[in-house]
């Protein structure tokens, strides 16, 4: 049986027009909008959830496109070099923008696909190192996999610190119990000796007294 945030997704994305959604769709937007409890969604977090299940179906980028700005040079105002009928026309400059629920989705798809699980909050954490506008999908690409990749590298250190960290308590602990065996041991060894000498005295002075018994 579907969880309440399946159905409610499901169900506002058909009103919309969308179809076709796999389980594992679901499971990821749930990720993405931080969904633990799939029983209990906010109207937020489903709202958010259909965004981003709507930006992967259709897997378009918002493209702006700036207006062409033409400019007739005529009469007295054109250069000397440029005759009065020709068109000077502008290029259109065209980039990417994308909102924050767009970039969540991007990264997660990526990372999915690469084999790599996240959760909802290292997605959102390394989608504040990605800007919000590029000039082509080249260089959003390129964005999203260097974020990743400094993201596996900052987790590796913190792991190896940890690594670090518990091996230096192991050898403090182990250097703590030698220093405490060793101080055991110096006590009995003198312990050992004392009973030594005392045993060594009452000898001398049982044996006196049987050489006064002999004599």
């Amino acid at each position: 049986m579907s969880d309440k945030f399946t159905n409610n997704v499901r169900a506002r994305l058909y009103k919309q027009g969308y179809q076709g959604f796999t389980k594992d769709d679901y499971t990821s937007a749930a990720i993405a909008v931080e969904c633990d409890d799939l029983d209990n969604p906010t109207k937020e977090q489903l709202s958010q959830a259909v965004d981003y299940l709507k930006v992967k179906s259709t897997s378009q980028l918002s493209v702006v496109d700036e207006p062409v700005e033409e400019t007739f040079l005529v009469g007295e105002d054109a250069q000397p070099e440029v005759e009065s009928n020709q068109l000077a026309v502008a290029e259109p400059d065209s980039q990417i923008v994308l909102t924050d629920i767009e970039k969540q989705a991007l990264v997660a798809d990526i990372a999915q696909g690469a084999g790599i699980e996240l959760k909802a909050a290292d997605v959102k954490q390394i989608t504040v190192s990605i800007a919000s506008t590029f000039a082509s999908r080249k260089e959003l690409n390129e964005a999203i996999f260097n974020a990743l990749v400094h993201f596996a590298k900052e987790f590796k250190n913190q792991e190896v610190s940890k690594i670090r960290r518990k091996a230096d308590e192991i050898r403090q602990t182990l250097a703590e119990m030698d220093d405490v065996a060793g101080s055991e041991l110096t006590q009995i060894k003198q312990a050992m000796e004392a009973t030594a000498l005392d045993y060594k005295s009452q000898f001398a002075d049982l044996a006196l007294s049987f050489a006064g018994i002999i004599d």
